[in-house]
């Protein structure tokens, strides 16, 4: 039975919506997702697709949308955590259950950075093509040569799971009309998330797989440009971060507050474990005029 939707009296001002009733196939699900993931990846995450079918065929979504809606409805203010195509349902320590709606085919064929368990809702079925990653794919070194090879195709019918195994295949989902996906997905195992043409199906261009590593380069830059000396030992600390664009980010940004601090560390970027800092390091050196130890 799902939850009605029924109007309220409006909280008192300056007072917080109360928060919304703790469902228990939630509760249920949470509770075996937080005792199992992480304990042999990826097994663990595999091992709890019958514990999100379960879910998928309890009816809570229904009474999540509409406790959801109550609130939108209740409370101006309330924003829930929505995006423009996707509701987040629960975040948890390693992984992440949502609505996603996919609304139209992509331009180009997306890597998943992340394991997921993908279940359409509603009538439509969820039609994709399946492309076998490479031998000497390196997720985290971008290589325009790099070539998927097609494997297939598959249907997932409503009520069904897909089971994305994202460190052997990319998955092209090919969307005919809006579709609503429950979203069972791991955090991400891989830095990056590539595109790939579609119709050579050579590897295009590389985007980082979290907003995180997005939002530290920005940071960087807008500390390079108000060159600041308080933003110093922030940018040294973020030359050792371990995703190579912020590294990178950082050390670009911090010659516009000490060069001899910027010098540093782009000749200890010589030996950057990631080839592309070594070799943006190096031609930066060249530009500058510097000497390139041998």
């Amino acid at each position: 039975m799902t939850e009605a939707v029924t109007s309220s009296k409006p909280p008192a001002p300056g007072t917080a919506p109360p928060p919304p009733s703790r469902d228990p196939h939630l509760a249920r699900f949470t509770g075996q997702v937080d005792l199992n993931i992480g304990n042999d990846p990826p097994d663990s995450f595999w091992s709890l697709e019958e514990e999100f079918r379960r879910l998928l065929h309890s009816g809570f979504l229904a009474g999540f949308i509409n406790r959801e809606l109550r609130r939108l409805m209740d409370t101006p203010s309330y924003m829930g955590d929505w995006r423009p195509n996707q509701a987040m349902i629960h975040r948890g320590r390693g992984y992440a259950l949502a609505l996603w709606q996919f609304e139209e085919p992509r331009r180009y064929i997306h890597s998943t950075p992340f394991y997921g368990m993908y279940a359409p809702v509603g009538t439509e079925s969820l039609y994709y093509d399946i492309y076998k990653l490479p031998q000497g794919y390196r997720n985290e070194v971008f290589d325009p040569a790099i070539r998927l090879e097609p494997a297939g195709s598959g249907i997932t019918a409503p009520g069904g799971i897909l089971l994305l195994q994202s460190d052997q295949y990319v998955y092209d989902f090919r969307i005919a009309r809006p579709l609503t996906v429950l979203k069972f997905t791991t955090a991400a195992f891989h830095t990056m998330e590539w595109l790939f043409n579609k119709d050579s199906l050579h590897a295009w261009q590389a985007n980082d797989s979290e907003l995180i590593s997005t939002q530290l380069r920005v940071a960087a830059y807008v500390l390079g440009r108000l060159a600041h000396q308080s933003s110093l030992e922030p940018l040294e600390l973020l030359a050792t971060h371990p995703h190579h664009a912020a590294r990178w980010a950082a050390i670009q940004n911090l010659g516009r507050l000490n060069r001899t601090a910027a010098q540093e560390k782009l000749h200890k970027a010589l030996d950057d474990p990631h080839p592309h800092v070594r070799n943006a390091a190096a031609k930066t050196l060249r530009q500058l005029k510097l000497k390139i130890p041998e």
